[in-house]
């Protein structure tokens, strides 16, 4: 059993619950009663609120998460992963935007980090690939969402896929804004070819490329690269970054912002 915290308010015990869920997919009254040092009944008025959220589906004795908690919960978790890091790798990524210009962000969760710093931002065209991207930018009078991607990979709730060549090769957009599962000398990566067809046709058509990506991505290695390092201009990290790595970059003309 995953240890979690006592002492928790409802929400934040709430998010604890879901979490769980996130990784062992299905949980008993009891044992969450346990874990979190709650009454059972409390427990049980916990997973009524997250069922009532579509979070997840009660069963006898316990809950599992639903078909939409699962997507929903597995971004979540992938979401407070260096989640301070993210938040200053986004800040630093929406002061390189201005007002009528159109920008690229990816489906990763540090681009949903810049979405919400740039949602009040007046007059600006946003093309995303991301679900949860284009959401927090549904209701943004001021912002123009565009969302390109034609399959939708359940894990990182991105859309990639044929649908998009025709669009893709058409658009030009000032400021693409990329994550990445790797990060080494030789440029940025991904693990599904997808991804990486995608994101290759969105760098292509960027004035501006930029890396977003927190520290625990550099050194590792995925399936492919997407942006070359001559295709990358800039790359926003925090200090954590190996800086055998960063003076790598930085000797191929690539500027690193540590934050």
């Amino acid at each position: 059993m995953v240890q979690i915290d006592h002492a928790l308010s409802p929400e934040r015990r709430r998010e604890q619950i879901a979490g769980y869920l996130s990784s062992y997919d299905r949980a008993s009254v009891g044992e969450l009663s346990q874990a979190l040092g709650v009454s059972e009944v409390t427990i049980r008025k916990d997973l009524d609120a997250l069922e009532s959220q579509g979070m997840l589906v009660r069963v006898h004795g316990g809950a599992m998460a639903s078909g939409r908690g699962r997507l929903e919960l597995y971004f979540a978790t992938r979401e407070q992963e260096h989640l301070e890091e993210k938040r200053r790798i986004a800040q630093a990524a929406a002061r390189l935007v201005h007002s009528g210009q159109r920008i690229f962000l990816d489906g990763s969760t540090t681009a949903l980090q810049v979405a919400r710093l740039l949602k009040d931002r007046e007059d600006l065209t946003v093309v995303t690939n991301g679900l949860y991207t284009a959401l927090e930018l549904n209701f943004s009078a001021a912002v123009t969402t565009i969302v390109v991607g034609g399959t939708m990979r359940h894990r990182s709730s991105s859309l990639v896929g044929s649908l998009s060549v025709d669009l893709l090769q058409r658009l030009r957009v000032d400021i693409g804004f990329f994550g990445a599962r790797a990060v080494t000398a030789d440029g940025l990566m991904e693990a599904d070819l997808d991804e990486v067809q995608l994101k290759q046709r969105l760098v292509q058509v960027s004035a501006l490329t930029v890396g977003i990506v927190d520290s625990s991505k550099f050194g590792t290695t995925a399936f492919s690269v997407f942006a070359l390092p001559h295709e990358l201009d800039r790359v926003i990290t925090d200090a954590g970054a190996p800086p055998a790595i960063v003076e790598a970059l930085r000797a191929q003309e690539i500027a690193v912002d540590l934050v």
